[in-house]
């Protein structure tokens, strides 16, 4: 919980510093950046963190074969991502060079807090897991000691050395104590199990930060950086607390245990309440004092209120994903990841159709929010009414699931 706290809140005074010292053009690159990387852990590590989980959670086995399968792939991945990346943005080689350096190393770690987390070292797992953005804000608050080096490039130095402090040091002890014995581990099990988590997992996090992956496509990276700093504070703080309520849910039922669904929704109503009362009278102030007045003339109420339901949608939406995740069979899975396909598609021809519009860039871009993330949000829970719940409203836990 330290760990996790700690990287948020590193996370959010990160971005806020980047956002008062960068130009709105770096600071959206910044913002694409982030996505792009979020995204490329996830894509990278092929599911095999948590194919790992479930694979050896019940007899854990450092196998030597199994981590060099499981860094070749990684490796493997790493550099498809990149080559795709630079196909769809113009990044320079460098800057190209050094996201592929972030993207296995992000991936790595993420594969080696799964080991910790199997251990039962759930501190070192999560260190492993977040604690880069610790280091990442300690090198930015150093930033303008080094006046000469561009902010953007200080940047994607300072990300892959923040990954790589983790890994280096993880790696050796995993080698020194494993086994180069094959132990017959199935490895064909251990991959279908990952190809699984991978495709909900990577599809799920492209459609959440689906906004950040194609705004600078199709209007460009200011836009990004202009929507970025006016709605970070409404969208992120409500999308953090979705965050630690699912991280709560996906255990508890995994475990098998019931989770009042009405009690869940009827407290995401009241925060959705209480955001909207409290963003409305000191919202524009919070924004003002946190970016030093950068992005006042982009603000309004009628924007406070769109960001805020997003925000609060986001909440339904992460916990949503967490409950499926943790109680759908295969088949359900798979129909999962074909909704969030259809949605990444539908975002993107909607926000194609909202450019030529009257509205505002920015009333554009959150209306399309909104209605993406509610058309996944009703499909989710049709699909959820295949799993049993009782009269109370109580999900209960499907025996494949369990």
């Amino acid at each position: 919980m330290i760990v996790m706290a700690g990287s948020m809140i590193s996370s959010f005074a990160a971005t806020i510093l980047l956002g008062r010292s960068l130009s709105l053009n770096d600071f959206g690159e910044f913002a694409l950046l982030k996505q792009i990387l979020l995204i490329g852990f996830t894509v990278a590590v092929f599911g095999l963190d948590h194919g790992y989980i479930k694979y050896f959670s019940r007899n854990h086995r450092n196998n030597r074969r199994i981590h060099f399968l499981t860094f070749s792939i990684i490796i493997g991945i790493s550099l498809l991502y990149v080559f795709g990346i630079s196909i769809l943005y113009p990044f320079q080689s460098k800057k190209l060079f050094f996201i592929s350096i972030s993207v296995c190393f992000g991936a790595l770690n993420l594969y080696l807090a799964a080991r910790s987390r199997v251990e039962e070292k759930f501190f070192w797992g999560q260190l492993l897991h977040s604690g880069w953005k610790i280091i990442f804000l300690v090198s930015i608050v150093f930033m303008p000691m080094f006046n000469n080096a561009s902010p953007m490039n200080y940047v994607y130095i300072s990300i892959p050395i923040s990954l790589i402090v983790f890994s280096i040091i993880f790696i050796r002890i995993l080698f020194q104590g494993s086994d180069p014995i094959s132990d017959n581990v199935d490895i064909g099990h251990y991959l279908k199990l990952g190809l699984i988590f991978w495709l909900i997992n990577s599809t799920g996090l492209i459609s959440g930060g689906i906004e950040k992956m194609v705004i600078p496509l199709i209007y460009d990276s200011e836009t990004l950086g202009i929507f970025t700093g006016s709605s970070f504070l409404f969208i992120i703080s409500l999308t953090m607390i979705g965050s630690a309520i699912g991280y709560v849910i996906f255990p508890q039922i995994s475990s098998g245990k019931s989770v009042n669904l009405r009690k869940v929704f009827f407290w995401i109503l009241m925060i959705t309440i209480f955001s909207t009362l409290l963003f409305s009278q000191f919202g524009e102030s919070i924004v003002k004092i946190l970016f030093t007045g950068r992005f006042d003339e982009y603000i309004d109420s009628q924007l406070i209120i769109l960001f805020t339901i997003i925000g609060s949608l986001n909440i339904i939406h992460t916990i949503l994903h967490f409950l499926l995740s943790a109680h759908a069979d295969k088949k359900q899975l798979l129909i999962y990841w074909i909704i969030t396909l259809a949605n990444i598609v539908f975002f993107v021809l909607v926000l194609l159709m909202m450019k030529g519009t009257s509205f505002s860039l920015l009333t554009d871009i959150s209306l399309t929010i909104i209605l993406a993330r509610s058309v996944k949000i009703v499909s989710i829970l049709v699909l959820l009414k295949k799993v049993k719940n009782d009269k109370d409203g109580f999900l209960k836990v499907a025996p494949e699931a369990a």
